[in-house]
């Protein structure tokens, strides 16, 4: 434990799942969250293609999520996720992807565009891009077939064949600063969020996977609520936690794996199952050989018409955990 009044916490992963996480670590601890850099569609994709800018999407889920919780800083939050739905040019964009692109050319980088967004929104911790390399994620399929792109993957239909593995277009060097936060930091948490498309591509940066097998700092996994028909189809929670170690050097990473075994109410269950979207199975038992330390199982959900994980809940367990 650092000798701070709150413990220092680095969160891994992308996109909206670890951004939940983030609304409540971050009145509690100095939170960091390290964030994949491989999106390629929607807003982002095209600032991406017609700028050459690294995308800005999941960056910002993370920085709205990091505002205050006070009213002018809902208002900003309102702002930036604000979504023209006109205009040529300008509809698809949101507001806050087309600040962030602003502020990486004027400030001359990514990171320095972030770091100036964030300041200038006086956000309850940082946020810090995986790497600055410009790759694409590539996911070889079972019957040999590539699909490049983190797009070509999230949004594929034909879900006959299952994702084998991936990795990336060209080599990537994590970003220096998340380093220096991974060794500093009282607890890692991975995820929740997309396992092939958020989790995993960050794994796929050089120096990442060794950062995290030379901290003491626990290490915690906080498994999906649902399944992905086009990533996770069939997959129990053991798999998830299978999947990650296989990305990771040689020994366990997961210390703590948190497993959601609340039923998820019919009618919601419903809606999801016509997403092809179905409940992880817990796997208790299979958990634990998988991990260093516990399995923690309990209701982690919340949300009557969008399941998400109790940011709340889980922030009582993950700082509970780095005391121990």
């Amino acid at each position: 434990m650092t000798q701070t009044n709150k413990p220092k916490i680095v969160t891994i992963g992308g996109g909206s799942g670890v951004s939940t996480v983030l609304s409540e670590l971050k009145n509690l601890s100095e939170v960091t969250a390290v964030v994949s850099m491989m999106d390629s569609g929607g807003s982002s994709g095209r600032l991406r293609d017609e700028h050459g800018i690294l995308p800005p999407g999941d960056v910002l889920k993370c920085i709205s999520e990091l505002l205050p919780d006070d009213d002018y800083s809902k208002k900003w939050r309102d702002f930036l996720n604000y979504r023209f739905r006109k205009g040529e040019g300008l509809k698809g964009h949101s507001l806050g992807n087309l600040l962030l692109a602003a502020a990486y050319d004027w400030e001359g980088g990514t990171p320095f565009g972030i770091e100036s967004i964030s300041n200038l929104l006086n956000i309850q911790g940082r946020v810090l891009p995986v790497t600055l390399n410009d790759v694409d994620l590539i996911a070889k399929l079972n019957d040999g077939t590539d699909l490049i792109s983190e797009t070509s993957i999230d949004l594929r239909t034909n879900f006959e064949q299952r994702i084998e593995y991936i990795y990336l277009s060209r080599r990537a060097q994590v970003y220096k600063p998340v380093l220096q936060a991974i060794m500093e930091a009282d607890h890692i948490v991975i995820g929740p969020g997309s396992l092939y498309t958020s989790i995993l591509p960050n794994f796929l940066v050089e120096g990442l996977p060794e950062a995290l097998a030379q901290t003491n700092a626990p290490k915690t996994y906080v498994v999906n609520l649902v399944t992905d028909p086009a990533e996770t189809t069939g997959y129990k929670a053991s798999d998830f936690i299978k999947k990650l170690e296989e990305y990771y050097c040689d020994g366990k990473l997961v210390d703590y794996a948190i497993v959601n075994t609340n039923p998820i109410e019919d009618m919601l269950g419903h809606i999801y199952a016509t997403e092809n979207k179905f409940p992880v199975e817990p796997d208790i038992e299979e958990c634990k050989k998988l991990v260093t330390k516990e399995v923690i199982s309990g209701n982690f959900m919340k949300g009557k018409t969008i399941l998400r994980h109790d940011s709340r809940r889980l922030a009582e367990i993950l700082l509970d955990r780095c005391y121990k």
